[in-house]
């Protein structure tokens, strides 16, 4: 009985040992996965029993351009925006964050003095964002009318754009629209008379014993 009791405590003994080892070389496989797969986690606390509770970075970065429609580079300003004349705004959003995430919101905070005319909405929302994955929205506006109609001025206006996540607020950014009343005016129909047609009718007038002056406004009802 005796050698019994010793034969299992060994047998005993060596599978402790084996278990051990067993772990040993999961935890060593497991930690060389993670590093040679880049990923990143934020720190951890020890929770007893349980574990670990970890806590991981939500990280994000905001963009947004503007261009004239057609154009083909973006910009962060557009300038001399002529009536009905459309242009498009972009906000790209990243995500730099070690863990997928849910419930992301984007709004477009569009100023009164321009009006949304085609593409996506100002309005955003979606789910299963994940590391380095890009989301980019587009719409065209233009200047409304009305704002045409003050006369003599210049004026610009910033458009922002806000990215959320769980309802706070990640990040924004903005892009300006500016234009003026600066347009090219027409030539009046009734216009000075070219020099050369002056001088030649300076010499006919001369003829007829009429200044220049008298002479155009008797026979062509124009002055100089």
């Amino acid at each position: 009985m005796h050698d019994f009791f010793v034969a299992a405590m060994i047998k005993h003994n060596k599978l402790s040992k084996l278990n051990m080892a067993t772990g040993l070389i999961a935890s060593v496989v497991f930690l060389t996965y993670i590093g040679s797969n880049n990923v990143a986690f934020a720190g951890c606390v020890s929770d007893g029993a349980y574990g670990q509770d970890c806590s991981y970075d939500k990280d994000f970065e905001v963009d947004k351009d503007v261009r004239f429609v057609g154009d083909k580079d973006w910009k962060d300003k557009v300038t001399n925006v002529k009536k009905g004349q459309r242009v498009e705004f972009r906000v790209t959003i990243k995500s730099e964050s070690e863990i997928d995430v849910d419930s992301m919101k984007m709004i477009d905070l569009l100023p009164d003095e321009l009006e949304w005319k085609s593409g996506d909405n100002l309005v955003q929302y979606w789910q299963d964002f994940s590391p380095d994955e890009e989301k980019e929205f587009v719409f065209e506006v233009i200047v409304r009318d009305s704002e045409y109609e003050r006369g003599d001025f210049e004026k610009c206006v910033v458009n922002k754009a806000e990215a959320f996540y769980s309802d706070k607020e990640i990040g924004s950014a903005t892009a300006t629209v500016c234009y003026s009343d600066e347009e090219i005016k027409e030539l009046p129909k009734t216009g000075p008379v070219d020099g050369g047609i002056v001088g030649a009718l300076g010499i006919l007038s001369m003829g007829l014993g009429l200044s220049v002056k008298a002479f155009l406004k008797k026979y062509l009802g124009r002055e100089l």
